[in-house]
């Protein structure tokens, strides 16, 4: 079953990044449970939908027009297979292909109705702050 997860995972993932390189922050905060939680750097957590639109679309407003998603691990926390958990890399591209931020986070995903939505998305960056 974790074979299938990973793929699962990486198929949402690859909505998400769709999602942001096109600007659609409607469509990306659809990804996520109305009772999301996101917990992002140098923020209080945000909860619900309103939440990552709000958060990505500043980071693209700040300069970030393509970002990348690497899985590093998926894994079931329950038995029914309807949560899981992602540990993964994440890199954020300006339009002339500098990196604009680089930087790890976890979410945890619940299945509803046969689709996988983050619940809680934590991630935090890896370049220091100057």
């Amino acid at each position: 079953m974790a074979g299938n997860l990973k793929a699962e995972i990486e198929a949402a993932n690859v909505k998400f990044m769709h999602c942001f390189d096109t600007a659609d922050f409607d469509g990306l905060s659809a990804l996520y449970t109305p009772d999301c939680v996101l917990m992002p750097t140098g923020t209080a957590a945000l909860t619900g939908r309103e939440g990552p639109k709000a958060v990505f679309s500043s980071v693209h407003q700040a300069g970030a027009t393509r970002v990348v998603l690497s899985i590093a691990e998926v894994g079931e926390l329950d038995s029914n297979f309807h949560m899981a958990y992602e540990r993964s890399q994440y890199i954020f591209y300006k339009e002339n292909g500098d990196v604009l931020d680089r930087g790890k986070y976890v979410v945890v995903w619940k299945k509803l109705e046969g689709t996988w939505y983050l619940y809680t998305d934590i991630f935090n960056t890896d370049v220091k702050s100057e």
